[in-house]
């Protein structure tokens, strides 16, 4: 199972909750705790966009790999997780 939580933003801060499970065959994705996808997961490798934010807009970008680690960029440039 592959979970990972990031923080995003500068001024108008966001948390992105990212759970991939092989097994149950499911990726959830949450911003500020609101589920925003909720897909089963047939393939061995995803990707996700989304634009995030009110007045601070981010570009998001994340890789979901089999058996490697959670990968999100911002706005061109790869996030760490908290």
């Amino acid at each position: 199972m592959s979970k990972a939580r990031f923080q995003i933003g500068e001024v108008e801060k966001h948390v992105i909750y990212v759970n991939a499970n092989p097994f149950l065959k499911y990726i959830r994705i949450e911003v500020d705790g609101e589920r925003v996808v909720n897909v089963a997961n047939l393939t061995p490798s995803r990707e996700f966009q989304l634009e995030v934010g009110n007045l601070e807009k981010h570009h998001v970008d994340i890789r979901i790999r089999a058996f490697s680690p959670i990968k999100l960029s911002v706005d061109g440039k790869e996030a760490e997780e908290i």
